[in-house]
């Protein structure tokens, strides 16, 4: 005759100093790239000469592409117009219609610059400098005159048409990267803590990170097992929460544990399930007043 009563039963605890370690060093390789990705997605290309109150303010970007200088007009030695040829960016953002940060050309040597990546750009020597400026205004002659006379005013070019896929592409692969990013810390840290085992109704109940798994124990036959081998097929492998998919020696199981290359529960039938609990004795004799046979 089966008992109705709910047995619960934790985990056998996984007690190694490597799960915490391997735990911090997942999370740093998934979490970063995320955050990263996820302020490229919110940044963008935008280019800016204003001149205002004897100074020149050259913006390029925003958020992760930010690029920033700005210029008093009377440290200028030196501006004019300049053909560029034989570029190649060094450090910053190069993409159709915005070239900028540290850029370096056969004529000139290295660069600072916001430009829309056109060839004809206004060259700028500035006291305090270390390296020229190259800005690309729509109209150089016009700029250079309002340099000169210290004209207050925009001088940006148009805004590029930036290809789709430009902008497409940070989405896409955040939106790709939320999943493991938000899964790896917590089946790191609080999937183990959340792992039970629970015997009531004919059935064993395993309760996961969210979800939980039911498998009927009728004609069931449960005996002691210490695996000598266990590789992930699908699932979660992480140290200290083994949930899903395994070959346990050779033979497909479900596997739901803290630690596997341990004494534990081999529960046959279909599906096969391994689970380690923390009191061996106490989850076998659920299962038997449950109906299963011990082997």
């Amino acid at each position: 005759m089966h008992h109705f009563t709910c047995e619960e039963f934790s985990p056998k605890p996984n007690r190694s100093r490597w799960r915490v370690f391997w735990g911090v060093v997942l999370t740093m390789v998934t979490v970063p790239p995320v955050i990263l990705v996820g302020l490229l997605a919110m940044s963008g290309p935008s280019i800016c000469y204003d001149i205002h109150d004897g100074v020149l303010d050259i913006r390029g970007g925003k958020g992760l592409l930010s690029n920033h200088r700005t210029v008093t007009l009377g440290a200028i030695r030196e501006s004019g117009v300049l053909r560029l040829q034989g570029g190649r960016r060094v450090f910053g953002t190069g993409m159709p219609g915005f070239c900028a940060g540290r850029y370096s050309y056969d004529a000139l040597g290295s660069v600072w610059q916001v430009t829309d990546c056109r060839r004809d750009v206004v060259l700028l020597r500035v006291e305090g400098e270390a390296l020229p400026i190259l800005v690309s205004p729509p109209d150089e002659a016009r700029f250079l005159a309002a340099l000169r006379e210290r004209l207050d005013g925009d001088y940006s070019p148009g805004r590029a048409s930036t290809p789709v896929s430009w902008r497409l592409f940070p989405l896409l692969l955040l939106i790709a990267l939320l999943p493991a990013a938000a899964y790896v810390p917590l089946a790191a840290f609080a999937a183990p803590r959340r792992l039970r085992y629970r015997v009531a109704n004919g059935e064993l109940e395993v309760q996961l990170l969210v979800f939980r798994r039911r498998f009927p124990l009728a004609g069931r036959t449960a005996r002691r097992y210490t695996p000598r081998s266990a590789w992930k097929v699908a699932g979660s492998g992480l140290p200290g929460y083994f949930a899903g998919s395994f070959a346990v020696d050779g033979q497909t199981a479900r596997v739901y544990a803290s630690v596997v290359k341990s004494e534990g529960v081999m529960i046959e039938g279909e599906p096969r399930v391994f689970v380690a609990p923390a009191d061996t004795e106490g989850f076998l004799a659920a299962l038997q007043r449950q109906g299963v046979h011990l082997a």
